[in-house]
């Protein structure tokens, strides 16, 4: 995290998608590339067919994902590898999630610390199932931490990971399991 220049914009790609991403700073100087891919149907489908390609040879029963930025790159991603059903981490407890995980959680893009809640019924769909990890960024790491405690707990095996970017780091594994991206930014920091 040097003070050197950061164009205000840094390129990407999405499989055969190539897109820019704006460099945002927020009120205390803290700068980002910022990716949201919500609402962005393209920048989903062009993800979805390059990550189902470079998730081909692993094996995994289910996809997981946290609320809510990824919920569309997971649903896209389902449907073409064939998958049924997937499991989204719920940011907030719903009527009717009974006996839900309750888990907490640290993210590099939110301020205050988050919960992800999982109702009974969607942690069956895990329990003892190897596990395929989807979000749209990997950074510290914090919130991959909070999925892996909630899969130790409902005994299941993260088999791999799955990202469109990975930020700062360029991981190509996490605690062991492999990481799948589809490129990399840097993290301009202060």
């Amino acid at each position: 995290m040097t003070n050197q220049p950061w164009p205000p914009a840094w390129p990407v790609r999405l499989g055969e998608l190539a897109i820019e991403l704006p460099l945002i700073t927020n009120g205390d100087g803290f700068r980002i590339y910022a990716f949201d891919p919500m609402g962005r149907a393209a920048w989903n489908l062009a993800a979805a067919r390059a990550l189902a390609e470079k998730l081909a040879g692993y094996g995994f029963d289910v996809l997981l994902t946290a609320e809510s930025k990824a919920i569309a790159l997971t649903q896209e991603l389902a449907r073409r590898l064939g998958h049924e059903d997937y499991v989204v981490l719920r940011k907030a407890r719903k009527l009717y999630m009974l006996d839900p995980l309750v888990m907490d959680v640290k993210s590099v893009t939110t301020v205050e610390p988050q919960r992800f809640f999982l109702g009974r019924d969607q942690q069956e769909l895990l329990r003892g199932r190897r596990v395929c990890v989807v979000d749209d960024v990997l950074s510290t790491g914090g919130t991959l931490r909070a999925v892996y405690a909630i899969a130790e707990r409902l005994s299941c095996t993260v088999a791999v990971n799955a990202f469109v970017l990975t930020e700062e780091t360029q991981w190509e594994a996490f605690e062991g399991v492999p990481v799948v991206s589809l490129d990399h930014i840097p993290l301009p920091g202060f």
